[in-house]
């Protein structure tokens, strides 16, 4: 056995051993109830006394609380377990502050006593119904409100309120200290409307023109821009410079034909120049027609020309042997963008069309996906779509039903049928690109194939696939579950309908539900431990 499953077991078997604090038991619920968010019930002590739980919840707390049946005139420990929402660790280093309103007012307050636990200690003196409120009052901020406490007026009228002679329901005993310890949430189970998707795979693209592959369009030996050399990550314009190349000569005799070619010019602009004030002496002495010397000083221009060239192809091929000095071949960026790579180094030679840089928009991103002809032809044009990273549990929402602003589109549903994969290429424009976004990278997209249904939901993470059933854990009470088999319809995002086995308002493992089974499933069943 790994050694991470050994921790895991010795983390598990924390629910077998005792573990008091300070003397007080901590019970759990034989009879959890759930109404308006929230869950209460009658747990079992484990020696004669009997504890109340009370499970509530905020926009950003938990609060699991256990106290004994209250009697007037008797001191009752609250002991509360604080969990934050965000994250489900437990509240640190904070002091809160336990609010009771009915017959009476009645207010305690308590620092931690453990990591995420608190025990305000009060004595009615009223017997009745009280309205609760958990607060947090430093270290935190947060409440949470409208739980009841009973209190009796005698102790005969508690014992008979609460015999302590339940059976055990069969649910799985998951304590806050294992939950505090790995990867845990919970949510509720909401009614909502659901469209049915189709999961295919698929994979990040950009737009043409949003990749750009610069390649060399001469052989040549590279040279840096005065600029410098573009590194990756570099954010460049288009037409920005990149680099130079100084063209190579395609045989060895090509610099000497270049040298010869400047000789050659120059010989005939000295010629050219001659002619010229040839012709303007005899056109003067009227000897020859003046279209004669506009001839003589067109032919000087171009003399002139050829000189120029001729004496760039040599300072080319000077530079390509020295490696010095700037080729007039400028490299630049095609596109705005960043410089994802770099092919090459200031002073290597490349060929023709060898690859230089490669440039990416990273501002537009499409998703691209195979949808699987079957489901063709009831996809949605007009409907939202998701797609999870590989390796993420996320979903990301492509919103094409909300704002405009999103900048979410539909950029293309193919008309044909691929005859190899039988497939039908979908793309949609993402509004907003995220660093963790890479073009080419594969990824599960979630396209609309059917009309909107009404149905009670829950995150897909809560879905146990085991032995082909579909299995929930259903939070009875804070440290209590039950195992719920459930029937499973359509999926949108990261939620799925369940058409059986789980109510609108319950609350559902949403992580770690797999560590609640092996909890069960090791003995720590039912209530018998305490802590």
């Amino acid at each position: 056995m790994t050694r991470a499953i050994w921790s895991l077991v010795g983390l598990l078997a924390l629910g077998c051993h005792d573990h008091p604090h300070d003397g007080e038991e901590h019970a759990h619920d034989e009879e959890g109830g759930h109404e308006e968010g929230a869950h209460g019930g009658h747990g079992h002590g484990h020696g004669d006394g009997v504890a109340i739980g009370i499970t509530r919840w905020s926009e950003t707390l938990e609060l699991f609380a256990e106290h004994p049946p209250a009697v007037v005139g008797q001191e009752v420990s609250f002991l509360a377990h604080v969990t934050i929402l965000d994250g489900f660790p437990p509240l640190e280093d904070a002091r809160v502050r336990l609010s009771m309103t009915g017959p009476a007012e009645l207010h305690a307050e308590a620092p931690m006593l453990r990591s995420g636990i608190y025990r305000p200690v009060f004595t009615p003196t009223v017997a009745g119904t009280y309205s609760g409120t958990l607060t947090v009052i430093e270290g935190g901020e947060g409440s949470i409100r409208d739980f009841e406490i009973e209190v009796y007026p005698t102790q005969a009228a508690a014992d008979e309120a609460h015999p302590g002679d339940e059976e055990d329901d069969g649910s799985v005993s998951f304590l806050k200290e294992q939950q505090w310890r790995v990867p845990f949430d919970t949510a509720f189970a909401d009614r909502r409307s659901i469209r049915p998707s189709a999961e295919v795979t698929g994979e990040f693209a950009t737009p043409p023109g949003g990749v750009a592959h610069v390649h060399a369009p001469v052989a040549g030996r590279v040279m840096a821009a005065t600029s410098g050399f573009p590194s990756p990550g570099t954010l460049v314009e288009a037409g920005d410079l990149l680099a130079t190349i100084a063209p190579t000569p395609g045989a060895p005799e090509d610099a000497a034909r270049a040298s010869l070619a400047v000789v050659e010019a120059q010989s005939r602009l000295e010629a050219s120049r001659i002619e010229v004030e040839r012709t303007q002496r005899m056109a003067a002495d009227q000897a020859i027609p003046a279209r004669r010397v506009e001839e003589a000083e067109r032919q000087l221009h171009v003399a002139e020309a050829s000189v120029a060239a001729a004496r760039r192809a040599q300072s080319l091929y000077s530079s390509a042997q020295s490696g010095r000095g700037r080729g007039s071949w400028r490299i630049t960026s095609p596109i705005r963008g960043v410089v994802d790579a770099v092919e090459v180094s200031p002073g290597e030679a490349v060929g023709s069309n060898d690859l230089l840089f490669r440039i990416v928009d990273p501002d537009v991103l499409w998703v691209r996906a195979d949808v699987p002809e079957a489901w063709a032809s009831r996809f949605v044009r007009d409907a939202n779509a998701s797609f999870q990273l590989v390796g993420d549990e996320r979903w990301h929402v492509i919103d094409l039903e909300g704002s405009p602003d999103t900048g979410a589109s539909l950029v293309h549903a193919s008309r044909t049928v691929d005859p190899g994969s039988r497939t039908v290429r979908v793309v949609y424009a993402l509004g907003e690109s995220e660093d963790a976004l890479r073009v080419g990278a594969a990824v599960h997209v979630l396209v609309p194939v059917g009309p909107p249904v009404d149905a009670v939901t829950v995150p897909r993470s809560a879905i146990l696939d085991v032995e082909g059933r579909s299995i929930v854990y259903v939070q009875v009470e804070g440290e209590s579950f039950a195992e719920r088999s459930v029937r499973t319809g359509p999926t949108e995002g990261a939620r799925i309908a369940i058409l059986a086995g789980v109510e609108a308002g319950e609350r559902v493992v949403t992580r770690g539900a797999h560590l609640v089974r092996l909890a069960g499933s090791s003995g720590s069943v039912g209530h018998g431990h305490v802590h």
